[in-house]
């Protein structure tokens, strides 16, 4: 079939794959398979929350205080009429907070009975994972998070921490967010 009388999906297919070549794009015998991954920074940490519904990046930006909550509990906020607990994940992991609230960027869990979200410095990208990544045994991950991580795997760049939501939901110490107060007898 000539270039003229190709559909425009056609056109793209064939682009693709003299482009990327046909293993590439799941033609050829060679199928790629991949998941797909909400990936951020903190510090030199690299994490990953699986694709599901019910992740979102917020737009909103207006935190209201928690009187007497946890320092890395930054307030709450307001996401379609249902109020949310803004948690700012580099202090939760004992390191220096978002320098600047109102450049973070807030990322929604999807765990509808807790009603959380992540304050990150850095920018969530939607990124593809191919299944077969290496594992790593002996990563440096925060002792904190253990409980929470599926997996640690490693590419040719980085090492990606797999995090899994619900278990951090569920976590004591991400619950937990009433700072402990001194009892005088």
């Amino acid at each position: 079939m000539s270039n003229d009388l190709q559909s425009p999906l056609d056109h793209l297919k064939s682009l693709a794959e003299r482009t990327l070549g046909s293993e590439a794009i799941g033609t050829g015998p060679a199928e790629i398979r991949s998941w797909r991954g909400f990936t951020f920074s903190v510090d030199r940490w690299n994490f990953v929350f699986p694709f599901s519904g019910g992740f979102e990046i917020l737009t909103e930006r207006e935190i209201q205080p928690i009187p007497w909550a946890v320092r890395w509990v930054r307030g709450i906020t307001n996401v379609r009429g249902e109020v949310h607990t803004v948690v700012d994940f580099a202090e939760f992991l004992g390191l220096d907070g978002v320098a600047s609230p109102r450049s973070a960027t807030l990322f929604k869990l999807p765990d509808e009975s807790l009603k959380s979200a992540l304050m990150l410095e850095s920018r969530v990208n939607l990124r593809a994972f191919p299944e077969f990544m290496e594992r790593v045994q002996d990563a440096d991950v925060p002792a904190l998070l253990m409980p929470a991580v599926s997996v640690i795997l490693a590419d040719d760049e980085k090492e990606w921490v797999v995090l899994d939501a619900g278990k951090l939901c569920q976590m004591p110490e991400f619950v937990s967010i009433a700072r402990a107060t001194a009892t005088l007898h």
